[in-house]
């Protein structure tokens, strides 16, 4: 149904859709004249850990990763108004133990992508990271908060 919700939300989601400028089209659709898109998303402009310990998903990330511009681009040729937007610094883990823990279990759609033997090499360095860093502080990483209006 047009004209129907109040807000789409979409968290680390965006750098999966197979055609973002079709799903801008379709939240123009379906929200309220006032209406708003949230969209949390990494981009290729984010300062994240993960390519530190393994280098080929830097590549991954600037493939695959919109950038800033291309988030704005696409929702504003929807026809959507910038409302907001903010690079936000958020804790991925509480400390680095946890960190290697979490990157361990290879949840993360770019580590899964990853070959076994650059997957161990990885694994081996984040470990022998903790030698030079404060093992107990936060590890934190840039993310993306876009807020777009459906304009009348």
């Amino acid at each position: 149904m047009d004209g129907c919700v109040d807000l789409v939300f979409m968290s680390q989601i965006y750098h999966h859709l197979p055609d973002p400028a079709a799903v801008a089209r379709e939240c123009r659709r379906v929200l309220r004249v006032g209406g708003y898109v949230c969209v949390r998303t990494g981009t290729r402009e984010n300062d994240v850990v993960v390519p530190n310990f393994f280098p080929a998903v830097r590549t991954m990330l600037d493939t695959n990763l919109p950038s800033g511009d291309e988030v704005r681009s696409n929702l504003a040729t929807a026809g959507f108004s910038p409302t907001y937007h903010e690079i936000v610094t958020e804790i991925v883990a509480p400390d680095w133990p946890s960190f290697v823990r979490k990157s361990a279990l290879r949840a993360d759609s770019f580590l899964a992508r990853l070959p076994d033997s650059e997957f161990d090499q990885g694994m081996a360095a984040l470990r022998a990271h903790r030698a030079n860093i404060n093992p107990a502080a936060a590890v934190t990483e840039e993310i993306d908060w876009f807020v777009f209006t459906k304009p009348a």
